[in-house]
């Protein structure tokens, strides 16, 4: 008696062991009784057997499981921004998973789960903010890859709803930050074609058709983008840049002049700007703009050393005056301008000993310090400075 007990036993244990083995049914129950973690861990189990992964039907599981881990989970985060994804390649892999079932069979089909031919063309919100999110921690190429596929799901059909153009702008961004011009052109392009009111796309495609002296383009762009929006403070810069850039330095201080004072509440904008009253050599006014971005963002690196530049030219310029005053007899003229150079040079010190704690092996800008430190006769620090120059 004892013994058939002791098989009875044996045979209940192996009976729930293979109950809960790994299959596709097991893995479509869970996903019924909407425990789609669990049924995650089962389908992606099944996806190691020789067997099972051949089959349409769970590869179709498991884009369906996902597709409800993915809904779910960008669903609470939408409504709790505090809540953290545990399973944030969800999208691509629901879409990658439908993509391998209709590979296999074309109609594959299941109860209570949707088809290749719906989910797929309605993946594109969810693979765009993965995409996204990728791109926010420069994670160039995983981005790139993910955005490929959600323009590939957007472009299925006529999408349920457009992202006029801002899925384009990534997918484009993404090209950019990999060195691809002809193709972030182009989905810069598909962008403006997509209904884009976003004015960057066009800022960076201008920027994009410089580099290659396309200038006809250029002056093409910034007319639509003022069509877009007529007072936006980066493409009226970059209209004043236009001229700069064609030597029509004319028409460029022209446009600089009569800048609306909305333009200078928009921090690149005011830098944009700046540089442009540099290469006009106006640097009084270049420093009274990068004043003001320098408040707002005091560790800017472009902000600091322009700032730098800036206060060195207009200190060598006060010297230079100094020096004719001085020989024109004019020694308490000289004094004064000799004093408000020393007072520039020492600014421009200041604001190039910050770029240098930003990029510490620049000796551009080891050089410049101790030409500065000389002439404001800072021995120590020049020699200090020269001693980290030969350590280079």
């Amino acid at each position: 008696m004892k013994r058939i007990f002791t098989l009875a036993i044996i045979t209940f244990c192996i009976a729930i062991s293979f109950a809960q083995k790994a299959s596709p049914t097991r893995a479509y129950n869970l996903y019924y009784d909407k425990d789609f973690v669990k049924a995650k861990e089962c389908i992606d189990a099944c996806l190691t057997d020789e067997k099972f992964g051949s089959k349409a039907s769970t590869w179709l599981y498991k884009a369906n499981i996902e597709y409800q881990i993915a809904s779910s989970e960008y669903s609470a985060k939408q409504k709790d921004e505090s809540y953290v994804i545990a399973h944030p390649d969800a999208p691509q892999e629901a879409y990658k998973a439908f993509k391998k079932a209709q590979e296999i069979s074309k109609n594959v089909e299941a109860t209570d789960m949707m088809a290749p031919y719906e989910a797929m063309p309605r993946l594109y919100p969810l693979i765009f903010i993965e995409g996204v999110n990728e791109l926010i921690d420069n994670k160039f190429k995983a981005a790139n890859d993910i955005l490929a596929l959600a323009v590939e799901s957007y472009e299925m059909q006529k999408p349920e709803y457009p992202l006029n153009g801002e899925l384009y702008y990534y997918y484009a961004y993404s090209f950019e930050m990999l060195n691809d011009a002809a193709n972030a052109q182009k989905y810069y392009q598909k962008a403006i074609d997509d209904g884009s009111d976003n004015i960057n796309v066009y800022v960076r495609l201008i920027e994009s058709y410089k580099k290659q002296e396309e200038k006809a383009k250029v002056l093409d762009l910034i007319g639509k983008a003022k069509a877009k929006d007529p007072k936006d403070a980066n493409i009226l810069v970059a209209e004043a840049d236009y001229y700069f850039w064609i030597d029509d330095k004319k028409k460029g201080r022209e446009l600089l002049d009569k800048m609306p004072a909305s333009v200078y509440q928009v921090p690149e904008a005011v830098v944009n700007a700046a540089n442009l009253y540099i290469k006009d050599e106006d640097y009084v006014k270049a420093e009274s703009l990068l004043k003001r971005a320098n408040e707002r963002t005091p560790d800017n690196y472009v902000v600091v050393y322009n700032l730098g530049v800036c206060c060195d030219q207009i200190g060598n310029a006060k010297y230079m005056e100094a020096n004719k005053l001085d020989m024109e007899g004019n020694k308490s003229g000289a004094k004064s301008l000799k004093e408000e150079a020393d007072n520039y040079l020492s600014r421009a010190a200041t604001y190039f000993e910050k770029a240098l704690a930003q990029q510490p092996d620049d000796l551009t800008l080891m050089r410049k310090l101790k030409e500065i430190y000389l002439r404001l006769l800072q021995d120590e620090k020049a020699a200090a400075m020269d001693k980290k120059i030969n350590q280079q």
